[in-house]
């Protein structure tokens, strides 16, 4: 063979190789494809909305909705809003507009649910597993699904209480006394369920007297905040001796260090309770496995695993029976007797109603 005819044959040999090994290329690539990015179902969405001290740094929130996310294989989208008083007036919005973005809401509780109740699911036959271990006494009706709950207070700063030579108030009506002139923080009750729980509070307590009763408060408030962070944050900074809150919390300052300086105080007539629920949205499932998922993750709210969290990320008390305590909750003062106000819904409005009156 001459060197010409000898390059030939190496030229023939190379490009027969060659073309074998970009099949061999291609095959492989196509393969490779095929077990990267197989014919699969999308990722399963849940859009759940909740108020934003829920979705804080040390809320409930950034440890929930992973959690769920890794049991379900999910994703969950939330849209966050002020208060649990934004969550009723985003349904209102959403239902108008004929637009069902949202499939559960996290955060209402039995005053919101009164008027909430016509843009909720009731569960049709179907109970989330856990339901049954609630206490009787916090369940409203199908649909509203307890996850936490606690008693409110006045909550005061007594280094500041002790400056103003300020005594802890014994009864609601001691909070009309002169020294308690512009020394208060309340919320508004038109858009924060704190403040609307302590207006309904005051008329178990006062009835059609109430709005007397409000009349003259109004010299003792320093604000009408329109949600509870937004007081608590001005108690904090010492603003004022006395914001209106949770007992829990005096847990919450107890944890930090701070139990004798912040303490609940207990009225003679009572704390009223508060109850907060999860819900689905009517008409907002796009199908049968969204809200198979929905309804997966109201039992997750009511898990033992999320209930040991509720203490001390939401600084309310768990719904489930069986959850044991940390000790700064086991040293919350005790009330006199447990209040439910009244949450029909045509007595809260005439309720509001009177008060604007009273207060405007």
């Amino acid at each position: 063979m001459g060197p010409v005819d000898y390059l030939r044959e190496v030229w023939r040999v190379a490009g027969r190789y060659f073309i074998l090994g970009c099949g061999v290329v291609f095959v492989l690539a196509i393969s490779a494809r095929w077990m990267v990015s197989p014919r699969s179902e999308p990722i399963p969405e849940l859009t759940v909305a909740a108020y934003r001290t829920l979705m804080g740094k040390s809320g409930l929130g950034p440890l929930l909705f992973p959690l769920f996310e890794r049991q379900c294989h999910c994703h969950v989208r939330v849209v966050t809003v002020p208060d649990g008083g934004a969550l009723l007036t985003r349904l209102e919005l959403d239902t108008r507009r004929g637009q069902f973005p949202i499939q559960v809401v996290l955060g209402l509780d039995q005053y919101l649910w009164s008027r909430a109740r016509s843009y909720l699911e009731s569960w049709d036959g179907w109970e989330p597993t856990g339901y049954q271990q609630i206490d009787s006494s916090l369940k409203m009706a199908p649909g509203f699904l307890p996850y936490d709950y606690g008693g409110l207070a006045l909550m005061v700063d007594q280094k500041a209480l002790s400056a103003k030579g300020l005594r802890s108030p014994r009864s609601v009506s001691d909070l009309l006394a002169p020294e308690w002139a512009r020394t208060i923080l309340l919320q508004d009750p038109r858009t924060a369920t704190p403040g609307l729980t302590f207006l309904l509070f005051t008329y178990s307590v006062f009835g059609e007297k109430t709005f007397e009763f409000w009349k003259k408060l109004r010299t003792q408030w320093l604000t009408l905040a329109p949600s509870w962070d937004s007081s608590y944050s001005l108690f904090v900074k010492g603003e004022a001796p006395a914001v209106w809150s949770y007992l829990t919390s005096q847990a919450y300052h107890e944890t930090h260090g701070e139990g004798a300086r912040y303490r609940a105080v207990l009225f003679d007539e009572g704390q009223p309770f508060q109850v907060e629920a999860a819900a689905l949205v009517r008409g907002s499932f796009q199908s049968a496995e969204q809200k198979k998922l929905a309804r997966s993750f109201l039992e997750f709210l009511v898990s033992p695993e999320i209930q040991k969290l509720i203490p001390h990320t939401s600084w309310m008390m768990p719904v489930l029976p069986s959850t044991e305590l940390p000790p700064d909750f086991l040293k919350l003062p005790q009330p006199v007797r447990k209040v439910w106000p009244d949450h029909d819904p045509e007595t809260v409005r005439k309720v509001l109603e009177d008060w604007r009156r009273a207060v405007e």
